[in-house]
């Protein structure tokens, strides 16, 4: 299953470098000026309050929403951006973005898995079409994910049948199956009954023990405290605090943040 090379980041040479991103949607500025830094193996939580700007900032990180300002660096390569009609940035070279996004895997609040296909299928599409699998290479690989998330006995099921628990599960190991070299995580249990988010988040937690490099919005800040080498607390567009679990949460500076702490305390 390691059909796709990875060169290794340099130790000092963020995989991700965002600096000074700004978002506006109908002229009004959601993101007001984003740095943010992510190294080889490091887990960065995203947290605050709703309409923080947290789920914005990861989604133009693979330019699901086109950043207004700013720049955006991947593996040590910038993203070539030119501005269009809307007053936003928009890629330059198209073949560079997908470059970068065979490389970034991205995980949703809903799942998004095709209804149509079983969990097996769901898995192997992606590498058939765009790492050229063979088909049998593409089912081991998802046979190899399946049961890595506890989902080898579902591996025929199809995702309307499975729990939400099971699916966003589903949608991991889909995510993984494309060897990415950053996992990017929006809310991936905001949609889940709360018996569900243990055994989604245990397998986040996997990946972090792995070394992955992970960034993650959540709103489970107990998962974040212990999952996060970095905590970064965003409010009104704006990076407020970022620091280790025991700063953020143990002594936060700012009275905004110490409101927020105090709320899920």
């Amino acid at each position: 299953m390691n059909k796709k090379s990875a060169t290794p980041a340099r130790a000092d040479q963020p995989v991700v470098d965002i600096r000074g991103l700004r978002k506006s949607f109908a002229g009004i500025e959601v993101l007001k000026g984003i740095d943010l830094q992510a190294y080889a193996g490091e887990v960065i939580a995203l947290i605050g309050g709703s309409g923080s700007g947290k789920s914005t900032t990861l989604r133009c990180i693979n330019l699901l929403e086109a950043p207004s300002a700013g720049s955006i660096s991947l593996f040590g390569t910038p993203l070539q951006l030119k501005p269009c009609s809307t007053g936003d940035l928009q890629i330059a070279d198209r073949a560079q973005l997908r470059r970068i996004r065979a490389k970034l895997g991205m995980v949703f609040q809903n799942f998004n898995l095709w209804p149509h296909l079983s969990l097996e299928q769901n898995i192997m599409e992606a590498p058939m079409q765009v790492l050229r699998y063979s088909k049998g290479e593409a089912r081991d690989a998802a046979h190899a994910l399946l049961e890595r998330v506890g989902l080898y006995e579902k591996r025929c099921s199809y995702p309307a049948t499975l729990s939400g628990g099971q699916q966003q599960r589903a949608a991991i190991a889909r995510s993984l199956a494309m060897e990415p070299e950053v996992m990017l995580f929006d809310e991936p249990t905001s949609a889940l009954d709360p018996e569900l988010v243990a055994e989604v988040l245990a397998v986040i937690q996997g990946l972090a023990e792995e070394g992955r490099t992970m960034i993650i919005v959540t709103h489970e800040m107990k998962f974040a405290a212990q999952v996060a080498n970095k905590i970064m607390f965003l409010n009104e567009g704006r990076v407020e605090e970022e620091g280790t679990a025991q700063q953020i949460f143990g002594n936060p500076n700012s009275e905004r943040l110490k409101q927020f702490v105090s709320s899920i305390k």
